[in-house]
């Protein structure tokens, strides 16, 4: 059957002799047409609403003028600055209002600009202390130290922890862990009062071992229950003793008390019977300060030499301080299993003052959440878990990594400071490695794309 349409080009099918067949439109009724048509809008519409919900990530860098000043986004806890900073990645367009919280100071709060994907924007606050003209100081403490403080429902830290410029009057105090009921209780502070509370949290407690090297046996209370890395849950409250042995080394041995229940991490580094990848270091004259790689290690002593043990292979520099004698400096090259013997006849000279730990170094005061974060300094594993402090840091700027099983490594840079301790706290994510952006699926943006396209080819057939 010849169709003809109405809307046809008479110079294409009379003259030429070719009527127009469409073997879609020619069993097609108009109100098909628009159902069809009415349909592919929809779909269209659908895939437009479905577009926001792939937008990238925006970057804000939230600065105040304290520390440990608590950041929420839409009410929503993003974290507390730290150094003064606190980066905040969420996603575009989630959030409209940031607001900037801590006990002791009026809150401030402000609009969140729009931020491209990929693209940060810094947004600077100023913190003003409460227009009272006479605040209090309250202390807590946690059993077990490391549980999540809030005063008044506002986050203040890891205990223990001090929070200062607190108006007089009636607060709430609660403390949580994971795997312990939470503690709760009221005080009442007054006028430039110093107050000291303990906080105990009950309930049953887990231990986590780990040891450098791993495989090590774990004995709890004489009774060996794994090898590490092990977990031990259901761990009645009171002190137990631990022994972490392995072939080769040396036993490692502590008490711990789980009175308060909670998690606890046991880091344990043990010394080999036949020591590798050391370093023996003496001089002439004895005393001399001794720095590894710029990290001071303590001093040359009188009679045998100072060992400095698990060394990572590769290159070191060790340099030697005396006063009223030249520096003393050695690049070495450490291989696996190795013990390296340095000897140094210090010439007498004018070199560079010896330092002290109390002139030219700092401490370091370092926790994570969670806790149990091995501690990495400039690159060298100094063999500590977080929460801890570090004492005799050189001044001046150091890289700190923070590693822990599960989660993504943390990376920082702190500046030490002569005779003063630094603290930084580090939230670790979840996650094997570095948290990845999104990736975008241009899929919904297809869906309009090729309704559009169908659209404007029904359209160009319907007039030939």
């Amino acid at each position: 059957m010849h169709v003809k349409y109405p809307c046809q080009n008479p110079s294409v099918s009379e003259q030429s002799g070719i009527s127009f067949h469409s073997p879609l439109y020619s069993r097609m009724t108009d109100h098909a047409y628009r159902r069809l048509c009415a349909g592919i809008l929809i779909l269209i519409a659908v895939a437009l609403l479905l577009c926001p919900a792939v937008a990238g990530l925006a970057q804000y860098r939230i600065h105040t003028n304290i520390d440990s000043a608590q950041v929420y986004f839409d009410n929503v806890y993003q974290g507390q600055t730290s150094g003064g900073v606190l980066t905040v990645s969420v996603p575009i367009s989630r959030y409209t209002t940031v607001e900037i919280r801590k006990v002791g100071y009026t809150s401030v709060s402000q609009n969140l600009p729009y931020v491209p994907d990929g693209s940060s924007t810094d947004i600077y606050f100023t913190l003003n202390a409460d227009s009272g003209t006479a605040t209090a100081t309250l202390a807590v403490k946690t059993n077990p130290s490391g549980a999540s403080v809030y005063v008044n429902g506002i986050y203040q830290g890891t205990g223990p922890v001090t929070v200062a410029h607190l108006r007089p009057g009636t607060y709430t105090v609660i403390a949580e862990m994971p795997g312990t009921q939470s503690a709760t209780q009221t005080v009442t502070l007054t006028t430039n009062e110093h107050r000291i509370i303990t906080l105990n949290l009950g309930g049953s407690g887990t231990i986590t071992f780990t040891s450098e090297p791993s495989g090590a046996y774990v004995s709890l209370n004489g009774v060996i229950i794994g090898t590490t890395p092990y977990t031990k849950s259901d761990i009645k409250p009171g002190e137990h003793q631990i022994v972490i042995t392995k072939n080769g080394y040396y036993n490692w041995r502590e008490t711990i008390d789980m009175s308060g229940g909670g998690a606890r991490y046991i880091y344990a580094v043990l010394n080999s019977v036949t020591p590798e990848n050391t370093i023996q270091i003496r001089s002439i004259p004895s005393g001399a300060a001794i720095y590894l790689n710029g990290i001071y290690q303590g001093e040359t002593m009188k009679n045998g030499y100072f060992p400095i043990n698990n060394i990572k292979t590769g290159q070191h520099t060790i340099l030697l301080k005396i006063n009223g004698y030249k520096d003393y400096q050695k690049i070495i090259s450490l291989s696996e299993g190795q013990t390296i013997t340095v000897s140094a006849d210090m010439e007498v000279g004018s070199g560079s003052a010896t330092p002290t730990p109390s002139a030219e170094t700092g401490k370091l005061a370092l926790s994570t959440s969670p806790p149990g974060a091995q501690i990495f300094i400039d690159g060298s594993l100094s063999g500590r878990m977080t929460p801890a402090t570090i004492s005799a840091i050189p001044i001046g700027t150091h890289t700190i990594r923070l590693e822990l099983a599960g989660y993504a490594p943390a990376e920082a840079t702190v500046t030490i400071t002569a005779g003063q301790t630094t603290s930084l706290s580090l939230p670790l994510a979840p996650g094997g490695g570095p948290t990845p952006l999104p990736t975008k699926i241009p899929a919904p943006l297809f869906i309009p794309i090729a309704g559009v396209m169908a659209l404007l080819f029904i359209y160009s057939h319907r007039h030939q």
